[in-house]
């Protein structure tokens, strides 16, 4: 006779079955020779049913040749059905043999009991036929778990086969640079493994753990790894972007593209930490990142007050204005940057740099008004000493100068522009009446002496001499810094 004995494994003690060893006697049967039965469950699987026969054994084989193995006189066949395999043990003084069938190669399962003892059926793929004899009660639960097992093993394995390869294909993108693609692939992987999760989940007893979830949980760890990479990459390659954007004074793209690179290495975060590789180290390019963006959004104000400074320093007007030039379109790029936006993420006051921002403006205007009277001066010097052709080109070149302080003062400061449209039309008089006397022709009255001439406005600073660049004593320390270095290096890293 076979027993069928479906296992509780919140016993502390499994059947003697399962545990015993040796032969029987006159009015017992015996179990296994070698080992209990038990021996033959990996950790990392649990039995779910127990089958014996004590003569019939298990018969394998194919349409064309097939074996019968029973046990020796006095052991029994020892059948475990765990949540991985179906193990069956045939006792023999001999030597117990083994055979084991996974469940993911169960084709087919069928029971019967019509023999005068049970028995049940195990088709292999690739033909293989398996009759294993046991009890008849208890036949039907039997069948039933093993073809259960059987489809959920199968469907598992067919997924995680194919999660494996979607690595390997993101893997590859991400070596080309796809970037884009890699997470995309290595997303969807994730979302085929959920589902290969759930079916690992519904085949176990609820709140018991089983083989096919370990399955599943190898290939997520690898999984993890190869997300963990694909992100890592991507964060690398916006911090090279946000660099690049640094570099060319693009401060909003180069924010955005360093928040991409912490976005991704906060998705690194939120996975299972145990399982990330090199988590110290991505931990320390994360926290290099939050100081590079800290320095980033000192950035363009500091950038604004060195050409500040700059300016400032320049004894050559010329000189000067370029800087001026330089930090009032830098500190417009301060007010322009966070402009309309909830938070701020640029330092700078707007109230305090808006001021600035007047006083750079007047300051241009007043440095290049300089360079244009400098040249007329030195025009009047020339056509007082009759030389009327480096005259005409003093005028010539203080024409030029006032028609860009012109364009200055209508872009920042209008209340200059009468003022310099009038000098402009001085210059222009007084270039005409050089270039009439180099080519002997008549030449009008020279009025650059009339007291009645223009009066200068009072906010523009008049040059008797040569002069050098406006002193400006403004406070700036509440808007910048104090640092004048103008090459602030946007990776973080000097010397790098």
């Amino acid at each position: 006779m076979g027993k069928i004995i479906k296992l509780d494994n919140t016993v502390k003690s499994p059947p003697d079955v399962l545990t015993s060893t040796g032969p029987g006697g006159l009015f017992s049967t015996g179990y296994l020779h070698d080992e209990p039965a038990l021996v033959a469950v990996d950790d990392d699987e649990t039995p779910r049913f127990a089958l014996t026969s004590r003569k019939h054994g298990v018969e394998i084989g194919t349409s064309e040749s097939s074996e019968t193995v029973r046990p020796g006189s006095n052991y029994r066949m020892v059948g475990v059905v765990t949540d991985r395999r179906l193990i069956v043990l045939v006792g023999d003084d001999d030597g117990d043999r083994r055979f084991t069938v996974p469940h993911v190669d169960i084709d087919q399962v069928a029971g019967d009991h019509s023999l005068g003892h049970g028995q049940i059926t195990v088709r292999r793929c690739g033909g293989t036929e398996w009759r294993v004899h046991c009890g008849k009660q208890g036949i039907v639960d039997l069948t039933a778990y093993l073809s259960h097992a059987s489809q959920a093993w199968v469907r598992v394995e067919n997924i995680l086969d194919e999660v494996r390869r979607m690595l390997v294909t993101a893997t590859e993108q991400r070596d080309q640079g796809d970037h884009e693609q890699a997470l995309e692939t290595v997303l969807e992987a994730e979302d085929r493994l959920d589902t290969a999760g759930e079916t690992a989940t519904e085949f176990g007893p609820p709140g018991d753990a089983n083989a096919l979830e370990g399955r599943v949980t190898t290939v997520r760890e690898r999984h993890i790894v190869t997300l963990t990479e694909v992100r890592r990459s991507r964060a690398r390659r916006a911090v090279d972007a946000g660099e690049q954007h640094w570099r060319g004074n693009e401060f909003v793209a180069a924010y955005d593209a360093y928040e991409a690179a912490r976005a991704e290495y906060e998705e690194i975060f939120s996975l299972p930490t145990e399982d990330v590789p090199d988590l110290a180290d991505i931990r320390g390019e994360r926290d290099r990142l939050d100081t590079v963006i800290e320095d980033l959004e000192q950035s363009p104000l500091r950038t604004a007050a060195a050409a500040d400074n700059e300016a400032v320093a320049a004894e050559d007007p010329a000189v000067a204005a370029e800087h001026w030039a330089e930090a009032l379109e830098a500190y417009r790029e301060v007010l322009e940057l966070d402009w309309g936006a909830d938070e701020r993420r640029f330092a700078g006051d707007p109230k305090r740099v808006r001021e600035r921002l007047g006083t750079v403006a007047e300051n241009l205007v007043t440095a290049r008004r300089t360079v244009a009277t400098d040249a007329m001066e030195a025009g009047d010097w020339y056509a007082d000493a009759s030389q009327p052709d480096a005259a005409l080109a003093e005028y010539k070149t203080a024409q030029a100068a006032f028609e860009t302080a012109l364009v200055d003062a209508r872009d920042c400061y209008p209340d200059a522009t009468d003022h310099l449209e009038a000098e402009l039309n001085a210059v222009k008089q007084r270039r005409s009446r050089a270039k009439a006397r180099l080519d002997d022709e008549p030449v009008d009255v020279d009025g650059r002496f009339d007291e009645t001439g223009t009066t200068p406005d009072p906010d523009i600073t008049t040059a008797d001499d040569r002069s050098s660049s406006p002193t400006d004593t403004t406070d700036r320390s509440d808007i910048e810094d104090g640092s004048t270095d103008p090459k602030i290096d946007p990776t973080g890293h000097s010397g790098s």
